[in-house]
């Protein structure tokens, strides 16, 4: 009895050890290898070691699928589910992303990766964007061998050439801090600004009422520089809907020089009448 009660107790702890594991693997993060060279130097830069790095992805990026560029992402393949890719979000949805082939705008629900050693990696410029459902998890560091222990940092090399800018010839507005332009100062009145990223809708309580609105995002570096209308709830306001607002203080004007917070028109965009 006491042998059988033992072994019960052993494989009731087991089992359980079990059920939470998957659970925590499931929901909450993992622990898993990485195999080849298509993300070196990031993960495994010596290519001649028998010590493959192993990473740690958390799962809770999940819940709501926001990502930024620059995150190192495990995927299913799109072509083949039970196969998992580890690679870098290189373009977002509503992105255009230049190509070797072509330019490409990225749909929305999908993103563009590529591999940081590119020579030698598969990813979005074989088999096109990939769909946010796709994504099982963020890399967020390096936990194996000991040597190699550490975080994973969001970036981008801006140098590969791949994320389109659109340039705009005559006077524009352009972003503070990396000068890509947004718009043509005689276009402020129309809905199409180039060059930002739009964030997720959300409601706010504006000067005139409840709106939903969206951020708008400079393509090149990421700051914030102002807002998107998509809903306007009251009649007076429907006007608005579509229509962008860039804020003074975060942009560069037509002579090239900044805004002052301080100034009694503190935004200028797409609804300026």
């Amino acid at each position: 009895m006491g042998i059988q009660n033992l072994l019960w107790q052993v494989t009731k702890k087991a089992f359980t050890g079990g059920i939470i594991g998957v659970t925590i693997s499931d929901r909450c993060c993992s622990v898993v290898p990485v195999r080849g060279d298509s993300m070196s130097p990031t993960f495994n830069p010596q290519r001649n070691s028998y010590l493959d790095d192993y990473v740690l992805v958390e799962k809770f990026c999940l819940q709501d699928y926001k990502f930024a560029r620059g995150d190192v992402v495990v995927f299913s393949s799109p072509t083949h589910f039970r196969d998992r890719y580890i690679k870098r979000i290189v373009g977002l949805p509503g992105e255009w992303i230049s190509s070797s082939r072509d330019v490409i705008r990225v749909p929305e629900g999908h993103c563009w990766v590529e591999g940081d050693n590119k020579a030698s990696s598969l990813d979005s410029r074989t088999f096109g964007p990939i769909p946010l459902g796709l994504i099982r998890g963020r890399v967020t560091g390096v936990v194996w061998p000991p040597q190699r222990v550490s975080k994973i940092n969001r970036w981008i090399c801006l140098e590969m050439g791949r994320l389109f800018v659109i340039d705009l010839q005559g006077e524009t507005y352009s972003c503070k801090h990396c000068h890509t332009p947004f718009a043509l100062t005689d276009d402020l009145i129309s809905k199409v600004f180039v060059n930002v990223t739009v964030g997720e809708m959300e409601h706010r309580i504006m000067m005139t009422g409840w709106h939903t609105v969206a951020d708008i995002f400079c393509v090149c570096c990421g700051s914030l520089v102002g807002w998107k209308y998509e809903i306007a709830y009251e009649k007076s306001q429907k006007y608005k809907e579509g229509k962008f607002i860039i804020e003074r203080f975060k942009v560069l004007g037509p002579d090239g020089g900044g805004y002052d917070m301080n100034e009694d028109e503190p935004m200028i965009g797409s609804d300026e009448e």
